[in-house]
């Protein structure tokens, strides 16, 4: 977060591993009042002019495992089915379709 948030904003992790890369720790450090909430666990993710990094199904269940372990109050699965919006999910007449090699 860049700190120009509204003071009730309530930060959350996105990425692929919330636990290993010591966003938790932080996270309880930082904003000890605050729910933990992890709301993007990418599958996959490619940074402009790199190779595409793919997970496997175990290691993204093992992240969503060890979040919860770890104290996660809330994790997102929508990002298990490629973050993906169907019908009018995402918003009428907005459609996304943006990871086409996912779990689900």
């Amino acid at each position: 977060c860049n700190g120009l948030s509204a003071n009730s904003t309530i930060e959350t992790c996105n990425g692929c591993n919330c636990f290993d890369d010591g966003w938790m720790d932080q996270h309880r450090r930082d904003h000890p009042d605050q729910p933990m909430l992890f709301t993007e666990n990418w599958g996959w993710f490619q940074p402009w002019g790199q190779a595409l990094g793919i997970r496997t199904p175990q290691d993204l269940s093992y992240s969503a495992g060890e979040w919860f372990a770890g104290g996660g109050a809330y994790l997102s699965y929508y990002m298990w089915h490629g973050g993906n919006h169907y019908g009018r999910t995402g918003g009428s007449g907005l459609t996304t379709a943006y990871s086409d090699d996912v779990h689900l």
